[in-house]
């Protein structure tokens, strides 16, 4: 194994080290959506079906039906807009960056 293919494989290791817990703060000062088991099943149940595969064999019913419930009650544009508010939150300007207003 040369130098440059053990830099790449280390590189890889702690890259896949790290992704959950990078994710994980991200997602709680709302720069990332919060991982969700639902939103994963959904993912996956949309990627079987588009192969025309069953995902009930995979995963099962009941994970299939919250996963579809969970989509048709807007479950992604809802993660989205509870990230985005989350994330204008952080944005607000602190007391002493306020402009003054004009007197």
């Amino acid at each position: 194994m040369s130098n440059t293919e053990f830099a790449v494989a280390n590189a890889a290791l702690i890259a896949a080290a790290l992704k959950g817990p990078v994710h994980r703060a991200l997602a709680s000062v709302g720069l990332a959506t919060e991982p969700l088991a639902v939103a994963r099943d959904a993912r996956t149940i949309a990627f079987l079906r588009a192969l025309e595969l069953d995902p009930a064999d995979s995963l099962g019913a009941l994970a299939v039906t919250a996963a579809d419930d969970w989509v048709a009650l807007g479950g992604y544009e809802r993660l989205e807009d509870e990230r985005r508010a989350r994330a204008a939150s952080w944005a607000r300007p602190i007391g002493s960056h306020r402009r003054l207003a004009p007197q």
